[in-house]
């Protein structure tokens, strides 16, 4: 097992039984107790960044009057505030209620026309997202819809499936390249990280998978970029430890392992179909299992030590 001269500590693991032993429960990776949260990235060198942020994602780039000036920060919050607006109408027009979303914060948050919306909310001027989207934003998320919100979860071992999920569908297996998860210490988070918690009433997918979001909110000035970074990794650089401890670590593993550590997800029942309970849990899970099945080798135990006892015979007694 390597560990890399970064700040932040990458713990290089070979076999993806070394890999499932690292993040066992059973073990302290960082600190003992509810304090640690994961999450699984398919490449190790991608960054902590949220999806909306990622590439030409934002909703800014769908608005004909800003497109032109994307990094402004007043026209990415009034174009991501629009799409959270979309997203309530079209579920109100499909009967779905989402949780703590009244008609008086439609009214406040949503419904106000640009120019209106820009002197009462955005001109407030403090660290954006506001905390009156967190609930809003924490739904749309889990459900596909780009945030600020990056996926997390309380189980190293579910974190670990989302690594090694998509990999195993894709045709080939780059030979230099590694998963990854990431183990993030919550108990004294860095400033302007929120922790954001969603109630799993209502929604399976959350109970099922243990699911939590981070939020690095960012400050700004109308009319300028967002100040600061928008990538968590690093924002912690400078903040990686506490009390001689460290608070952000990865650990990789190459991806062409990413066969054994599905199975490996599968025989402790964490599959595509428990943590996605519904009938695209069930239909991913059955392509994962076929991928497995058709490109997973079979191990013959030679890398297993284990003493051999004496052969039995009938009639003996031990």
């Amino acid at each position: 097992m390597n560990k890399t001269n970064d700040i932040i500590p990458e713990y290089q693991v070979q076999s993806a039984i070394e890999f499932w032993e690292f993040l066992s429960p059973n073990r302290y990776i960082l600190w003992p107790g509810e304090r640690m949260i994961f999450r699984g990235q398919a490449d190790s060198t991608w960054h902590l960044d949220p999806s909306i942020l990622r590439g030409k994602n934002h909703p800014v780039y769908s608005q004909p009057l800003m497109k032109s000036e994307p990094l402004k920060s007043d026209f990415q919050i009034i174009a991501e505030v629009g799409a959270l607006k979309t997203f309530t109408d079209h579920c109100d027009s499909s009967g779905l209620q989402i949780p703590g979303i009244t008609t008086k914060f439609k009214r406040e948050y949503l419904d106000q026309p640009n120019e209106i919306f820009s002197s009462t909310i955005v001109q407030r001027k403090f660290p954006w997202p506001l905390e009156e989207y967190f609930d809003l934003m924490s739904v749309a998320q889990h459900f596909g819809l780009a945030t600020r919100l990056l996926d997390w979860t309380r189980d190293p071992y579910v974190a670990a499936f989302f690594a090694a999920s998509d990999l195993v569908l894709k045709p080939e297996i780059a030979s230099d390249l590694r998963l990854a998860v990431w183990a993030l210490d919550i108990q004294e988070l860095a400033k302007q990280v929120e922790l954001v918690r969603v109630p799993s009433s209502g929604n399976q997918n959350i109970a099922a998978q243990r699911g939590v979001f981070t939020l690095l909110r960012q400050p700004y000035q109308i009319g300028k970029a967002f100040e600061g970074t928008y990538l968590l990794d690093e924002h912690m650089r400078d903040l990686v430890t506490v009390h001689g401890r460290q608070r952000l670590i990865k650990i990789t593993l190459p991806q062409s392992e990413c066969f054994k550590v599905m199975d490996l997800c599968s025989k402790h029942n964490i599959t595509a179909a428990t943590l996605h309970p519904d009938f695209y849990g069930a239909a991913k899970a059955t392509q994962i299992a076929l991928a497995v099945t058709s490109r997973c080798a079979a191990s013959d135990c030679s890398d297993v030590q284990i003493k051999k006892s004496p052969a039995f015979r009938p009639g003996q007694r031990s």
